[in-house]
């Protein structure tokens, strides 16, 4: 994924669905994420009912969302083979659910790690 502003802009054209889409070919080719982080840990957006990690294709998108609400959090590199083998069981141990690449209104799909586990495996 390009970190130019221009394919920023074309990323969020997308609808959330689509970025869904667009974020599991991404980690099935491998290819690394990013979140948020700051020094006490990763940026968890609490809403209600749900914990959620928000994440996205490149540091690019992950910074510029930040910008604006979280500009103490830097961005924070996961490989994909981590992600599917460490952070998503620990994430459904601890009950948190996954924003998958919100555009800069906050909007995405947001899913429980075990349901984006198994749509990684599909």
């Amino acid at each position: 994924m390009s970190n130019t502003p221009s394919s920023q802009d074309t990323f969020y054209r997308h609808t959330s669905s689509e970025r869904d889409d667009l974020m599991l070919k991404h980690l099935k080719k491998g290819e690394s994420i990013w979140t948020l982080a700051d020094t006490e840990g990763c940026l968890i957006i609490d809403l209600g009912s749900d914990k959620v990690l928000p994440i996205w294709p490149s540091e690019a998108l992950a910074t510029a969302w930040a910008e604006k609400d979280y500009p103490e959090f830097t961005s924070l590199e996961i490989h994909a083979a981590d992600w599917a083998e460490k952070w998503l069981p620990g994430m459904q141990n601890d009950g948190f659910s996954v924003g998958v690449a919100p555009n800069l209104a906050g909007e995405c799909i947001v899913s429980s790690a075990e349901e984006h586990a198994a749509d990684l495996q599909r």
